[in-house]
């Protein structure tokens, strides 16, 4: 999968490229997180630095889980080009951070199943045995992660653009591809 992502990212390098400096837009995305398997909510805000390259600044909030709640923040930048008339590409990079946290009951979990997990076992007082683990609610972690991947706009009007992007997240030991699709309205 890295590999035919690196190969997408590469092929959009070689094309044309354009877009307006000091160009201001924000926007709100869904996505996907393949490593948490949940649906995220996210808002973004967009500058042009040049008529090439843009950066942008995202915070997405992935529904709770089974009581486990994940959040990230990202900034990236894109390369654009143009393919058609309303239509651009770009590869991305960036850095984020992707917090972690919550829950209800260890069984649900192990330190394994997203990788962020910091969790407080105590055994009960009855000795009953790991039935009676408990996990600490006020627990959270939090990780860098280095975002590589790339994207389509296409422009629905002179002031609403449409994108779907595809990102890949290195987060230590719990990588995660986040694809995503939403609006952003240029000012």
């Amino acid at each position: 999968m890295k590999k035919i992502l690196m190969t997408l990212c590469v092929a959009l390098v070689t094309l044309g490229a354009s877009a307006q400096k000091g160009e201001k837009a924000v926007g709100a995305n869904i996505s996907y997180g393949s490593e948490w398997k949940n649906i995220g909510i996210g808002a973004k805000g967009q500058y042009s630095f040049t008529d090439n390259i843009r950066g942008e600044v995202s915070f997405d909030y992935f529904l709770k889980k089974e009581g486990m709640s994940m959040w990230d923040i990202n900034a990236n930048i894109h390369y654009m080009f143009n393919v058609a008339e309303k239509i651009k590409v770009y590869p991305l990079a960036g850095i984020g951070y992707v917090h972690f946290g919550g829950g209800s009951s260890y069984d649900d979990y192990d330190d394994d199943d997203y990788g962020y997990g910091n969790y407080s076992l105590t055994r009960a007082s009855d000795g009953l045995g790991l039935d009676d683990v408990d996990y600490d609610d006020s627990s959270s972690n939090g990780k860098i992660a280095i975002n590589i991947g790339c994207g389509v706009q296409y422009a629905l009007t002179e002031k609403i653009n449409l994108n779907a992007e595809l990102k890949y997240q290195i987060i230590d030991s719990s990588n995660q591809i986040v694809p995503s699709i939403g609006v952003a309205f240029k000012f």
